[in-house]
């Protein structure tokens, strides 16, 4: 039985490894390039902030019950990896290097419940995982794995693949190459989960380079963003929004020279119904606002902002940015400062807050609230409420 689960494993291997069968047009034309790569000197122990393994949703991880699905494990790629095709549903990948492959690390095609799990990708010339557009999949998770010295986007996610779970992954140093691909994450699938990610370090010229970069409804939730070259989370309209709810709460984002967090405008007809940035805790370095709300540009799509922690550090008294033309009392609802409310290490970017913090029970009165923090811990009761990304522990 060993041996024949061993034969089939090598099988599925070769079928990845050769399996270019369609969809492939957006792929050949990003691999003519003739950019070389540079290895750099990246190291692959991020920052390690929210990136437990507690997490939520999924029961495949690294001590479930694997039980007969194909697996992968333990592996050192340097050639690209094509899934495709139903018979390579149900696999794991884990505890596999991707690295120096010239091209991408892993592509993504059509293909549902495949799990990426504790692996390493590095010295990429594109993007170290890649849902390939005009395909589509479901239920993809990648979870717990080391992205960096990648000189495309970290992760890029196309329409056509739905309930993705990207999580606790440390992603930094990406972008390397801005014709190449400018963002940490870049996802515009349907009901994705952005959750316990580090994402620092993108891009490398100012304006390009942002950390999480959506174009869709989902969640995101938990990650720590910082030190990119554009915006730390960010929402566009160019693709479907489905007028599905776009949730941002409990992240810990600064650093970022454009905006912190942002939603844009544009002129898509079709855009998400809802926008609620709540319980995150926001370092703006200069005079831009923390987070920024192309109001003006999505007057049928309503906004909930409230429970924040809005530190605009270059001294301006402005925190949120929204179009005049709508009333919303979005400030009143949100802790606003220019300096050190009561963090437990202000400089050093330890924004956890103490008892003493104006942010203690700053957010008592409101109903609604994720019932978990940063650190994942179910803490938050609406009698003693904290604003920010962390409770008073």
């Amino acid at each position: 039985m060993k041996t024949i689960k061993t034969m089939s494993t090598l099988l599925l291997l070769l079928s990845l490894l050769l399996g270019y069968t369609s969809c492939d047009d957006e792929l050949i034309d990003e691999t003519t390039e003739e950019e070389v790569v540079d290895p750099g000197e990246g190291d692959n122990e991020g920052e390690g902030d929210g990136n437990g393994d507690e997490g939520n949703g999924d029961d495949e991880g690294e001590n479930g019950d694997d039980g007969d699905r194909p697996i992968i494990e333990g592996q050192t790629f340097t050639e690209q990896m094509i899934i495709d095709g139903e018979e390579n549903n149900g696999l794991i990948i884990r505890n596999c290097t991707f690295e120096n492959t010239g091209d991408h690390g892993i592509i993504i095609k059509n293909v549902n419940d495949v799990l990426i799990q504790n692996c390493t990708f590095r010295n990429l010339k594109y993007t170290a995982i890649r849902f390939l557009a005009d395909c589509e999949s479901n239920n993809v998770i990648i979870e717990d794995n080391d992205i960096y010295n990648i000189e495309a986007n970290g992760i890029h996610g196309a329409e056509t693949h739905y309930n993705t779970i990207i999580r606790n992954n440390r992603i930094h140093d990406v972008a390397l190459v801005p014709e190449n691909g400018s963002h940490g994450m870049y996802f515009y699938g349907k009901d994705f989960l952005i959750e316990g990610n580090t994402v620092y370090n993108v891009g490398v010229e100012e304006g390009k380079g942002s950390g999480i970069n959506v174009r869709t409804c989902g969640t995101i939730a938990r990650n720590k963003v910082y030190n990119t070259h554009k915006d730390g989370i960010s929402y566009s309209i160019d693709h479907p929004g489905y007028n599905g709810t776009l949730l941002i709460e409990n992240n810990v984002v600064y650093s970022n020279p454009r905006n912190n967090i942002r939603i844009m405008g544009g002129a898509n007809e079709s855009k998400i119904g809802k926008a609620i940035v709540r319980f995150n805790t926001v370092i703006s370095d200069n005079t831009n606002t923390p987070i920024s709300l192309a109001t003006g540009d999505l007057p049928d799509t309503e906004f909930e902002v409230y429970g924040n922690i809005l530190i605009n550090a270059g001294g301006s008294n402005k925190y949120i940015g929204y179009s005049s033309s709508h009333e919303l009392e979005f400030e009143s609802k949100n802790l606003t400062a220019t300096g050190d409310i009561g963090f437990v290490d202000y400089e050093g970017r330890d924004l956890r807050i103490t008892a003493s913090s104006s942010a203690n029970n700053y957010a008592v009165g409101l109903t609604t609230y994720p019932k978990d923090d940063f650190d994942n811990v179910d803490v938050r009761e609406e009698s003693n409420l904290d604003a920010g990304a962390y409770m008073v522990k």
